[in-house]
């Protein structure tokens, strides 16, 4: 069982193996939670770009085959390390697989671990993790993980407790995280920290909180540094300067009397990125090549090949561009929470979608990569939610006015309507004044159901009750749908001449007709139509004319 308390008193001098295995479930938990955000990130545009994901699925590889029950630390550590090399994914998780394997080096012969044992553990995957890279690179997950590895120690020798060397650990972890910009140029030109440094800090987090027997809240990436955006365009072709060979290849190579310096140094001849880590036993390698068959060649004269990976970076670069083909002038980027909603403003003309909504606001960054992988010299962003519009426009900051503009629709039938005036053939002037003039008549409504009580706007709401939204403002509540649709979009006039519903996920084709229905007994002449956009938490989207 575990030694170790829950108290946050505690002043835990040891753990056992049990306790180690609750601390590394929680950062790799952790991580595979903050993967998103981790790959949000990520600077490069081409392969090995996927930082969160790789580092998530080298964490899992590194648990999975952890024992329910084993008290014994070197044991659990030894396990932990030969997954984490034999899952790690690209470079970042290389990296992190020497971090645990130095880790798991220094604790091996660890019946119980104390807190300097930990952070002796840390400090030996660093140095393993250095070693591993032919040119270390500061401003990388090398550089966090050894600001928070020295502090561990520091702290560690000054007789702290596992807790409070794990927050040593994080506030100097979080403080190197916010100076990769500094160390690295790249990452300032991006505006971003470092994702594999950040995806790190993540676990250190998660392990934490494991330790502290606490659940996983949002902790938060520190996702851009500056508020001044420098272009990306210039950024991204440095990138694809940048990148000469065309295979990304990893395989393991099995055998006894690795020889893992002569072997790194063999594969730096044909090409970059090269990584070559593990024991005499077992090694992962990795480099990016024109010649993936020589890479193979020399690591089969050492050993047994396996989970050989050979992929083309070009076509994977290519992929991604090819709306560059068809590329046009001007278009529409538009945000959608449904794949209703997608077809409705494709059908309109919109180009490209940033899936998001209430229930997921897309960052400033996914709106820069929608209008990058949209194949227009020039687009016109439309939010279609007021919690949208900000990093609409800060994305437009991000990669220049010169680039794309927003035109600030603050739902979804205001987006519709400022779509339908879109005609590319005129200029972007034209085009903006016609389609912000297109909504302005517009009047919206949105029907949902309360997730507590509450007064607002003098309208007395209880958890669980239909909520009626007038131009977001609430002015109705009630049990009955009718009754308050109805309610709701009164409040101005009741002579409109267009209703348009805009029905969400799971109602019935009776519960609509009895809807509409009861429109056309109280706005007789109206016209009223109808679309199945299938959004989330709100049963009925209604736009008003």
């Amino acid at each position: 069982m575990s030694t170790a308390s829950k108290s946050p008193k505690d002043r835990r001098v040891a753990l056992r193996g049990n306790d180690v295995i609750r601390l590394l479930q929680g950062g790799a938990f952790y991580v595979a939670q903050k993967k998103d955000i981790i790959d949000r990130l990520n600077v490069f545009p081409v392969p090995d770009g996927d930082t969160g994901t790789n580092l998530s699925l080298t964490l899992q590889s590194a648990v999975a085959s952890l024992p329910v029950d084993e008290d014994h630390v070197g044991k659990v550590a030894a396990l932990t390390a030969k997954g984490a090399l034999l899952g790690a994914r690209g470079n970042s998780g290389v990296i992190f697989s020497q971090l645990i394997w130095g880790w798991a080096k220094e604790l091996e012969k660890k019946k119980v671990v104390t807190a300097q044992d930990w952070a002796g553990g840390m400090v030996k995957g660093v140095e393993l993790a250095y070693s591993a890279v032919m040119k270390p690179v500061e401003g990388t997950i090398l550089t966090v993980s050894k600001a928070a590895a020295l502090a561990a120690q520091k702290a560690a020798k000054r007789g702290h407790s596992f807790d409070e060397v794990f927050m040593k650990a994080i506030e100097a972890g979080q403080e190197a995280l916010a100076r990769t910009p500094e160390l690295l140029p790249i990452l300032k030109e991006a505006n971003v920290v470092d994702a594999g440094g950040q995806g790190y800090l993540f676990f250190l987090q998660g392990s934490y909180k494991a330790l502290q027997g606490e659940t996983w809240e949002d902790a938060g990436a520190v996702e851009f540094v500056e508020e001044d955006w420098q272009k990306r365009e210039r950024f991204h072709q440095k990138i694809e300067e940048a990148t000469h060979f065309t295979y990304c290849t990893e395989f393991i190579v099995r055998g006894q009397a690795l020889p893992i310096q002569v072997l790194r140094h063999s594969l730096e001849k044909y090409g970059d990125s090269v990584l070559v880590v593990g024991d005499a036993t077992v090694a992962k390698c990795h480099v990016h090549t024109d010649r993936p068959w020589l890479a193979l060649e020399k690591g089969g004269l050492y050993g047994t090949l396996h989970e050989i990976s050979i992929s083309n970076m070009k076509d994977q670069r290519r992929e991604k561009e090819s709306l560059l083909v068809d590329k046009v002038s001007l278009a529409m980027i538009a945000s959608a929470p449904s794949e209703g909603w997608a077809q409705l403003l494709r059908k309109q003309g919109v180009r490209a979608i940033v899936s998001g909504g209430s229930t997921c606001n897309p960052s400033a960054q996914d709106w820069v990569r929608a209008i990058e992988e949209a194949g227009t010299t020039f687009a016109i962003l439309l939010p279609n939610h007021s919690n949208l519009i900000l990093a609409a426009r800060q994305a437009v900051q991000m990669i220049g006015a010169d680039r794309a503009l927003v035109v600030p629709t603050k739902n979804l039938a205001s987006g519709l309507a400022a779509a339908f005036q879109f005609e590319p053939e005129k200029s972007i002037e034209d085009n903006m004044k016609a389609m912000s003039q297109g909504y302005e008549a517009l009047r919206y409504a949105e029907i949902t159901r309360a997730v507590r009580d509450v007064t607002i706007h003098g309208i007395e709401v209880k958890e669980g009750q239909l909520l009626g939204l007038y131009d977001h403002k609430v002015v109705a509540s009630g049990t009955v749908m009718e009754e308050v649709i109805v309610q709701t979009i009164q409040q101005e006039r009741d002579d409109w001449e267009l209703i348009s519903l805009y029905t969400g996920e799971g109602l019935e084709k009776q519960e609509i007709e009895n809807v509409i229905a009861v429109l056309e007994e109280h706005f007789p002449d109206a016209e009223i139509e109808q679309f199945e956009t299938g959004q989330p938490l709100y049963p009925y989207l209604i736009g008003l004319e």
